[in-house]
């Protein structure tokens, strides 16, 4: 992968959505982020200003990066939907990251700490999680599945993990239950778009990308769709 690719990169899976523009060693030409409970209304607006200040237009980028959770179900349909509508509009490769191992590389950033566990708010007073450890070298390897649980079962679950270190929107909403508990939390910022490009590079060296159609949030939990009752009718006796 030569520097003078481009790639837009970007996650919607927390309250903050952080849109960058990065060349093909991942060194970023231009970023901006903004924070609401809902994306709809920014999302393109930092698109549009990342790419400005890279003095590029859409077709002008190599690929496009996202992170496809798990994270809000909204935020996560908005930055999905956006990189699509890109891709489709200018036939660049579509490529999804985890937003969780996007986290965890954040925190590798912040801390030194063996193994990482990047926490991001699920709502209803739980967490998306999983654990991921670092080698000598520094390498992070991906925690597999994602976990959804209360921070307390979390918090049960962290003596099998000596030196473990948690950090991200989920530790922070509960930090009186992790500091409580005597964790070891890291505020950082994240998943960032330099972390969801440093796992969108690799795979698009390699020649892959995800398919447009199928593309789809990782949501991380069924979403809540409640079956309308039937209406049973009252049928009054001669009634046809």
């Amino acid at each position: 992968m030569t520097t003078s690719a481009r790639l837009l990169c970007l996650d919607t899976s927390t309250p903050t959505a952080r849109v960058a523009v990065v060349d093909g060693a991942g060194a970023p030409l231009a970023t901006a982020e903004a924070t609401a409970e809902r994306h709809s209304q920014h999302v393109l607006k930092l698109v549009d200003e990342v790419l400005g200040a890279a003095e590029l237009r859409p077709d002008g980028l190599d690929a496009l990066a996202c992170g496809a959770g798990p994270g809000s179900f909204t935020g996560l349909r908005v930055g999905l939907a956006v990189v699509k509508g890109l891709a489709l509009a200018t036939g660049k490769p579509l490529l999804l990251a985890s937003s969780l191992e996007a986290l965890a590389l954040d925190l590798a950033r912040a801390s030194d700490a063996p193994i990482l566990v990047p926490c991001i708010d699920a709502g209803k007073g739980e967490v998306y999680a999983f654990a991921c450890a670092r080698d000598a070298a520094g390498r992070v390897t991906p925690g597999g599945e994602p976990w959804r649980l209360l921070p307390a079962a979390l918090i049960a679950r962290l003596p099998q993990l000596p030196g473990a270190v948690v950090g991200g929107n989920g530790a922070e909403r509960h930090a009186a239950a992790f500091d409580a508990a005597g964790v070891r939390r890291v505020a950082v910022a994240g998943p960032t778009a330099l972390s969801i490009a440093a796992l969108a590079l690799p795979r698009l060296a390699r020649g892959e990308s995800d398919d447009l159609e199928k593309a789809v949030p990782a949501y991380g939990r069924p979403p809540d769709i409640t079956t309308p009752r039937a209406k049973v009718a009252k049928v009054a006796k001669g009634d046809r």
